[in-house]
């Protein structure tokens, strides 16, 4: 199969040319993160082992592609490439899948570290081939690998196979073991151990060091496998590497450089410590390629990998010091985002000769990754690829780290030489490949003692705090001011204690001063000095540099955080925030992450009126998600005012779960004749009050013996208790804390803390009589007062309407944010119609409906229906609040829901919605037809549907190949979540997403609103 035929299937496939990277002939800037099979493509060795091209989406590579002639004549063969091939690939831990091509056809096997044949996960002919490689393609048809076979079962939970999980894993082991052997090594010493181990692993499988070193090494002639098998050999290889690299490698010992005497520490465990490190030199024998160090191969494991797999495995192994300082790891692909963005937005200077900080430099995984797209920036500019010499200059002048843990830029400064290794294109011969040491001049310690110096001279208490900031010291901030075109990272998110969080809201005042005038109240209220590095930032950045971080998403939600937020969006020109609030809790994203985050990219420039940034959340995609992916889709990105969020608290929030259509309904109901209900119930001077908590049994120390009997709601109790209803008895005769029993009175209005999909269980429980209640309830007792019960029946029947749990979806700082439950002060901020304004009918109407419900009737539509004529709320906007519920709830029912297909009628339902607002501007009337949806016809993972003109003839036949290239040719990505493309006579196809989010009434008028506006929908 002729290299033209395997471009000619993808290109009837409906993939771009352009999203193809060919691995045949000489290597370009854009094979930079290839280099490995480029290089054994272009030497010769065993052509079938590696694939013909990568198909990439939003710059990351998604299946990599090989012709079938190319694995083999024989079926034993083209087998044994095949696992072979898929485990090369496997260890470059980054696309997911392997495809075959053959005439007419294409296999897809998942890509992962079993020693078996994978089984196939798309195995198809002809319209279904093309179907089924462009659904995986946009990640709309991942395969959910729920074949029969036992490596399939072993990978149901596909991530146990990635090779980060099993690096991890044998990384964690060894070390361990090590421990265990030789416990009187600290955990540096231990973390060196293995890291020297690794590094030499690394050159041998580059072929950096080969059988013809090994008496330079050893000083006998031994195999490369056994260099570290003997206490004799450890001493020698550690001495050869300090004399052939001459930089920072790994230290081991107190006495620099005295390996006798670091050997002799170990003890009686030294030979079993050889034994460890041995192991991890061993590769696969006789073709096995076993789940262990023999398995991977270093030779195809991108130095990135490397970084964040070691940086996490030292995250772990030091938990106590990782608490304390900036050890913490960023996924590879996080980092990229958040680099792609920076070198995008720069202004200071040309891609290529920018200099690039990172302030918390952790094990290096920024800076490995701007040291490679700097390469190939240069490589870019010049035409040529770049020398040792230049990558060295690059290196060793245009990156700078700082972190106060000396350990973790030990470990960046491995991270670093493996990557001017990786990227050497002639790393040979040995003696030509010394580093110039990085640590201080590139990498810069900022501990208490490293800015205090040596100790010689005196220094106040007031330096001493100042230290304790590191990066954020004084010293620091002065002495590489204005000195970076790029400034990126992930600073710590964990509070400062002690005096060094009175040092930070010090410093953080400066910074925030810095600027202009402010007021004191927001100085000391962000602990953490994620928001402090962002602010610095500015003073390190030059110009119109370009600054990206990885963030606390508290930034963009949480009240307190509201001025901060502000000053930085009128001080700093935000470019792009990325909002993975959705995907907080899943491991494949940030495994060790569970707190929602965010990446923001901006350029050090002021703020011009008009000036915005576009603002995307991925939304969390079942299959998608396991594969450790997530959506970034060109038509979510919303573009955003920077006046708009300076002047309204709730705008990203409300712009995250309800769009841009979400915002102006939230902007009208805050405008209506409406109160906060703590506003209005403050007039009785009344607050709500939370129930008492029971706490663990040793910890009941409080008297409750005088509550002992009455009535006890649960968050399953419906509507409220009356006088007479049947209940549950409180029993507790002592609690941890009881509060004051007078808020146990009744009559009461009770608030659940979690709110409910359930309706009956969602709303207040009206209790006529005296009842407890648990801290999961907010209780307000009502007293005797005629303006008070219709205030109460007010809220009572608001409470169970969906505009109450919609304005807290768009408005909470917790609610499908960081939890499933909401705040009191969610229910206090809530805009009720101010009850001294409503008419006497209105006050009519709502008795009658409050009691309705007090006798436990579910009439819903009466709530509906009088919440939408209080709030003046249409149709337009009653329906809105459905869709978004259904789609945007943290509830698992309606996240499950959101991500399946949609129904026929709802299908049918988008069809007619959106026929009928663009059919006032077609010259004829137009027919809706929903386009078949038969296995293997248009694009698998999508469903279509054709508009056309009355006085043409409307079909329902599948997409043809010609409206299927058409339709990838109008794609801005293959992340995209819609397709349009006009037909001959006036005719339009739309594609969707074959999930239920994109096919409510509101997708439809939003889309046609959208297409109207920007003339799209019609040529």
């Amino acid at each position: 199969m002729a290299q033209a035929d395997l471009f000619e299937m993808l290109r009837a496939s409906g993939i771009d040319r352009d999203s193809i990277v060919s691995f045949d002939g000489n290597p370009t800037p854009r094979h930079i993160r290839y280099l490995d099979l480029i290089s054994s493509t272009a030497n010769g060795k065993a052509p079938g082992n590696f694939p013909d091209a990568v198909v990439e989406t939003a710059g990351a590579p998604v299946i990599y592609i090989v012709r079938h002639d190319r694995l083999g004549d024989t079926t034993a063969e083209a087998s044994g490439r095949l696992s072979e091939l898929v485990r090369v690939l496997a260890c470059r831990a980054d696309a997911r899948f392997l495809g075959v091509v053959r005439p007419g056809g294409i296999t897809v096997y998942s890509i992962s570290l079993l020693n078996d044949v994978p089984q196939p996960v798309i195995d198809a002919n002809g319209e279904a081939a093309r179907a089924k490689l462009r659904g995986l393609l946009s990640g709309a048809a991942v395969p959910s690998f729920t074949q029969s076979s036992k490596a399939a079962k072993r990978s149901n939970d596909a991530s146990s196979q990635w090779l980060e999980t099993l690096l991890f894993k044998l990384l964690s082991d060894a070390a361990s073991e090590i421990k265990r052997y030789a416990p009187t090594l600290t955990v540096q010493q231990i973390i060196g151990l293995v890291g020297r181990a690794l590094f030499f692993r690394f050159l041998v499988d580059r072929g950096i060091v080969d059988d013809r070193d090994a008496v330079a090494i050893a000083g006998k002639k031994l195999p490369l496998e056994e260099m570290f098998s003997a206490p004799t050999y450890l001493t020698n290889v550690c001495i050869w590497m300090d004399q052939t690299f001459n930089g920072d490698l790994l230290s081991l010992s107190a006495v620099e450089k005295d390996y006798g005497t670091f050997v002799q520490q170990i003890g009686s465990g030294v030979q079993e410590v050889c034994r460890h490190l041995s192991n991890i030199q061993h590769k696969a024998v006789a073709g096995q390629l076993p789940l262990n160090w023999g398995g991977i191969k270093f030779q195809h494991v991108p130095v990135g990998v490397l970084s964040q797999v070691y940086e996490e495995f030292a995250h772990n192994f030091l938990p106590d010091l990782a608490q304390t300082t900036s050890i913490h790891y960023t996924p590879r692909r996080i980092a990229e985002i958040v680099l792609d963005g920076a070198f995008s937005a720069v202004n200071s200077a040309k891609p290529h000769e920018a200099k690039v900080l990172d302030p918390s430099a952790g094990g290096g995984v920024f800076l490995v990754l701007a040291l490679r797209r700097l390469v190939a920036e240069r490589w870019k500019e010049s035409g040529v690829r770049p020398t040792r010499a230049v990558i060295r200059k690059i290196l060793n002048t245009q990156l700078t780290g700082f972190d106060i843990n000396a350990d973790a830029l030990n470990i960046a400064s491995l991270s670093l030489y493996l990557a001017a290794l990786e990227l050497d294109p002639r790393p040979s011969p040995l003696s030509e490949l010394k580093f110039q040491k990085l640590i201080g001049v590139v990498l810069h310690p900022v501990g208490v003692a490293d800015l205090a110096g040596s100790g010689a001279h005196a220094i106040s208490s007031d330096d001493t705090a100042d230290y304790e900031l590191g990066s954020l010291s004084k010293v620091v901030l002065d002495r590489f001011a204005s000195k970076f075109d790029i400034v990126v990272g992930n600073p710590p998110w964990t509070g400062f204690k002690g005096q060094a969080s009175a040092a930070l809201n010090k410093r953080l005042a400066q910074l925030i001063s810095h600027d202009g005038q402010v007021t004191a109240d927001i100085r000391a209220r962000y602990g953490s000095p994620d928001v402090a590095f962002l602010l610095a930032s500015k003073i390190w950045a030059k110009p119109s540099a370009a600054i990206g971080f990885a963030l606390h998403g508290r930034l963009l939600f949480q009240p307190k955080s509201f001025e901060l937020r502000r000053h930085i969006f009128k001080t700093l020109q935000i470019t792009g925030i990325m909002n993975f609030a959705s995907l907080r809790q899943d491991p494949r994203i940030w495994g060790s992450n569970d707190a929602p985050f965010l990446l923001m990219v901006a350029r050090n420039d002021l703020v011009s009126p008009g000036d915005s940034f576009y603002f995307i959340s991925p939304k969390r995609e079942q299959n998608l998600n396991a594969l450790g992916q997530f959506r970034i889709d060109p038509n979510a990105a919303t573009p955003v005012s920077l006046q708009q969020v300076q002047d309204d608290p709730l705008a990203i929030k409300a712009l995250y779960k309800g769009g841009a259509l979400g915002l102006e309904l939230m902007d009208r109901i805050r405008s209506a004749r409406v109160a906060k209900v703590a506003e209005q119930i403050s007039k009785w001077n009344l607050k709500f009050t939370s129930g008492y908590q029971s706490g663990k049994p040793e910890k009941r120390k409080e008297d409750s013996s005088a509550l002992v009997g009455l009535p006890e709601v649960s968050i399953q109790t419906k509507f409220g208790l009356r006088l007479g209803d049947a209940s549950e008895k409180f029993t507790l005769k002592t609690v941890q804390w009881r509060r004051n029993p007078q808020i146990y009175k009744g009559p009461l209005l009770l608030f659940r803390e979690s709110p409910k999909l359930d309706r009956s269980v969602r709303g207040a429980l009206y209790c006529e009589v005296d009842v407890v209640y648990k801290e999961s309830f907010f209780g307000l007792t009502l007293p005797n007062d005629p303006g008070m019960r219709v205030l109460a029946d007010l809220l009572y029947v608001v409470s169970y309407s969906d505009l109450m749990l919609y304005y807290q979806l768009l408005s909470s700082p917790k609610f499908g944010v960081e939890r499933d439950s909401g705040l009191q002060s969610d229910l206090e901020e809530f805009p009720l119609i101010n009850h001294t304004r409503l008419s006497d009918d209105e006050v009519v109407d709502i008795k009658e409906v409050a009691a309705k419900l007090r006798n436990h009737q579910h009439c819903w539509n009466d709530v509906d229906r009088l919440t939408a004529k209080l709030y003046d709320l249409s149709a337009w906007d009653v329906q809105l609040i459905q869709d978004t519920l259904a789609a945007e709830l943290p509830f698992a029912a309606c996240v499950t829901e959101a991500d399946a297909p949609p129904t026929t009628t709802q299908i049918e339902e988008f069809a007619r919605t959106f026929k009928d607002l663009l059919e006032p501007y077609s010259p004829t009337g137009l027919t809706a037809c929903v386009l078949s949806n038969t296995p293997g016809a248009n694009i698998e993972g999508w469903r279509f549907l054709r508009f056309v003109p009355d006085d043409q003839p409307a079909t329902d036949a599948p997409l043809s190949k010609l409206e299927t290239e058409s339709l990838t040719d109008t794609a801005d990505s293959y992340w995209a979540s819609r397709l349009i493309v006009h037909l001959d006579g006036n005719q339009l196809v739309l594609g969707l997403l074959d999930q239920s989010r994109y096919w409510s009434p509101t997708q439809a008028r939003l889309l046609a609103l959208e297409g109207l506006q920007d003339g799209s929908l019609f040529v």
